[in-house]
């Protein structure tokens, strides 16, 4: 399912910036991009996530960003660091060398990594809190589409539903139009003469090939547990991605057991709303 927050919270001498997003993944896959001052915090990141979403293919991006008056302290600290030690190289080695201003704030990833010095004061816990309610937005986001997403399917499966009752209808009704299609070509064969006995007999065994009452009756429960599972709500999507399977068997046994024209056109309705059902499915958790 997809979904979308972002969230920025001002410290003293810093921001974070936390950033989520997911797009529709049959399976959980978690993508995270932090800073280095936080890739000790991944893991953590990726429980808070499990704690809230099961599928999706989950992006997670993290941004600190220093204070001017914080990153103007800390290369000041840094030139003078590094200034240093080029000053006790020349000592040592005896060469003499000019070195600018910027080639020295060039060297600042150098030896130190500039983003470790500026963070290390950075608490784990307002962190982790920061991240966790940027989650919590993000998890409403998807429950709405969720809902909107719930409405629809319910939808889709009324008119299956509705489909349904139509073959139940409509199947008696073939019976006795192959029974009259049957006496009309014996007719015109044996000159108007019927044996009405062969006759009940054929359309008997024609009946009982063509009766659709067990298809029509476990569609029917699976209808009504896939309803169910989705006013329950919570994580279902597997087992309505189950459920509308074993509809689907049943719906193409109806298709192949009933040669009626009639009852074919509700078959592909059945189907269409079938498919349109598995499109929604994969998008929710």
């Amino acid at each position: 399912m997809t979904g979308y927050a972002s969230k920025s919270f001002d410290f003293t001498d810093y921001s974070v910036t936390v950033e989520i997003k997911s797009l529709n993944n049959k399976f959980l896959e978690l993508r995270c991009r932090l800073p280095p001052a936080l890739d000790h915090l991944e893991e953590r990141f990726r429980q808070i996530i499990r704690g809230y979403i099961q599928r999706g293919k989950v992006d997670v991006f993290v941004k600190l960003v220093a204070r001017e008056e914080r990153e103007l302290r800390i290369i000041k600290r840094m030139i003078a660091k590094y200034y240093g030690i080029l000053t006790r190289i020349e000592q040592e080695t005896g060469y003499g060398f000019q070195v600018s201003l910027s080639e020295i704030v060039t060297m600042k990833n150098l030896i130190n990594p500039f983003e470790e010095i500026a963070y290390t004061d950075v608490p784990d816990e307002l962190i982790e809190k920061v991240f966790t309610e940027t989650v919590e937005v993000f998890q409403r986001t998807r429950s709405i589409e969720g809902e909107n997403t719930g409405k629809d399917l319910l939808a889709y499966v009324l008119a299956v539903s509705d489909s349904l009752g139509k073959v139940g209808r409509l199947a008696p009704a073939v019976s006795e139009k192959y029974k009259a299609q049957l006496k009309e070509r014996v007719r015109e064969l044996v000159d108007g003469k019927v044996d009405e006995t062969r006759i009940m007999m054929e359309v008997g065994i024609f009946a009982s090939k063509i009766d659709v009452s067990e298809e029509i009756s476990r569609a029917g429960g699976h209808v009504r547990r896939f309803s169910a599972t989705v006013a329950a709500g919570g994580a279902c999507g597997r087992e309505l991605d189950f459920i509308v399977q074993e509809m689907g068997r049943e719906v193409n046994t109806i298709g192949s057991k009933v040669p009626d024209y009639s009852v074919a056109e509700e078959v592909v309705n059945m189907k269409t709303n079938l498919d349109k059902i598995k499109e929604q499915v994969r998008n929710i958790e």
